[in-house]
């Protein structure tokens, strides 16, 4: 999976990619003037702002978006390289974003991304990134 922004993205969102990269494992490329289209031929994840702040992730697989989450973001601790995450949960949105995400929901790892009502990136019991969700829309979500 690869991790981009908008065109022209502040610094706070520049940095809140490269965490979550070095979280995901994923490969965050800076997108500058390139087209969504070069991208559509792997999935990918597009970071949006809300005022200057990452606010949105928009997964597209084969070119066309499969889920948008709406939310509001809390970063505590620097995040470094490890090993893949596991998503848990219980809900609707737990099976949307491991599906659009590609991460498995069965396994163990230190790394956990819980999706409920907030999906939290935790690293060895330790949340390392918030995400409060304010709306969410897509395949799966009721």
């Amino acid at each position: 999976m690869i991790i981009t922004t908008a065109r022209k993205p502040s610094s706070k969102t520049r940095i809140f990619c490269k965490h979550l990269s070095r979280f995901t494992g994923w490969e965050y490329v800076t997108r500058g003037k390139t087209s969504l289209e070069m991208f559509a031929d792997e999935p990918f994840l597009l970071v949006g702002e809300h005022k200057g702040n990452p606010g949105s992730f928009k997964f597209y697989i084969n070119g066309s978006s499969v889920l948008s989450i709406l939310f509001s973001v809390s970063t505590d601790k620097d995040t470094r390289p490890g090993e893949e995450p596991v998503v848990e949960g219980e809900s609707s949105l737990t099976n949307a974003f491991s599906k659009a995400s590609g991460l498995k929901m069965a396994g163990t790892s230190e790394r956990i991304i819980r999706a409920n009502d907030k999906i939290e990136f935790i690293d060895k019991d330790v949340p390392i990134i918030i995400l409060k969700v304010l709306g969410k829309r897509g395949e799966g979500i009721v």
